[in-house]
């Protein structure tokens, strides 16, 4: 084989090595987030994404009905203090 040609070859197979393991080490990076993230979804009471999606929506809608609620009774007062300074 050709020196060149096999330098060549010597340098590209270095080049797939230190991208495989840049690789390896963005995906072990990657799992230790993603086993963080579950993780803190188990704190949360939550045992997979779905079930994190779903009490999400459930605590949204609680807080706009509770937003709602606050906003009849301010009204509600503005109304009363209204009457009362007539």
């Amino acid at each position: 084989m050709d020196p060149l040609r096999k330098d060549q070859l010597g340098q590209r197979l270095l080049q797939i090595k230190k991208r495989l393991e840049e690789t390896a080490s963005l995906r072990a990076e990657l799992q230790g987030e993603l086993k963080g993230l579950f993780k803190r979804l188990k704190e949360c009471g939550a045992e997979s994404i779905k079930q994190a999606e779903e009490m999400i929506t459930l605590e949204e809608t609680a807080l706009q009905e509770l937003d709602k609620s606050i906003r009849e009774k301010i009204e509600k007062i503005e109304q009363q203090m209204q009457e009362g300074e007539k």
